[in-house]
């Protein structure tokens, strides 16, 4: 009887370590670059009101814009965010107990993941679905935008998006074995901390670009 408890918890154990490595590895394929690259295309904000919307129409008029949304963006976003809430749960949080910076971090992603998801669905909802044009997408947007309070909650969510994607980048070279040993992970650790903070402002200087358009 035994032997059979012992044969299924080694079952469990290696389905958890599966599990755990997919939802480490479409954090970074393909959400991560989808993060990235949509960062490039809202760049345009920079350039002005009429190439942010040749942007937005490139986007909306893409080939096969919604299988490709559904498939490589969609259910990576959902299956990321519902295992990510079941880690939430399992995650002690003794961050007041054990104040070491790495400590820290795993805190932090746990709680800008949670903020991630409620922003992803506030986002899509109002920005993908709401407007039936790129015009009307546009509107929405610079609307929200002009708004102090959904501007600060749209930089909140910005924020925490570019660290738990920066966060998990150093996460993911540890888990997978890429980036060995205390010197390269320190120094890993200080490239992905320089990372966040350029993307971030890189991030709110987008927002305010659209704000003051």
């Amino acid at each position: 009887m035994r032997f059979f408890v012992e044969k299924g918890d080694n079952t469990l154990s290696k389905f958890s370590f599966f599990i755990r490595r997919f939802h480490s590895l479409i954090a970074l394929i393909p959400i991560g670059l989808f993060m990235c690259f949509h960062f490039l295309l809202n760049s345009a904000a920079f350039l002005g009101s009429d190439a942010y919307l040749t942007m937005v129409h490139f986007m909306k008029g893409f080939p096969f814009v919604q299988v490709l949304e559904l498939v490589l963006i969609a259910i990576p976003i959902i299956f990321h965010g519902i295992y990510g809430i079941y880690i939430v749960y399992l995650a002690k949080n003794n961050v007041l107990q054990y104040k070491y910076y790495r400590n820290l971090a795993f805190y932090l992603q746990r709680i800008t993941s949670l903020i991630v998801l409620a922003f992803i669905i506030w986002h899509v909802y109002t920005l993908r679905f709401a407007p039936v044009s790129a015009e009307g997408t546009y509107a929405a947007l610079l609307s929200m935008l002009q708004n102090p309070l959904t501007f600060v909650l749209y930089v909140i969510g910005v924020v925490a998006s570019v660290y738990h994607f920066t966060n998990g980048l150093f996460t993911f070279c540890i888990t997978w074995g890429i980036c060995v040993g205390d010197r390269a992970q320190k120094i890993f650790a200080i490239c992905t901390i320089l990372l966040f903070v350029v993307m971030s402002l890189w991030a709110v200087g987008i927002l305010l670009s659209l704000a003051v358009a």
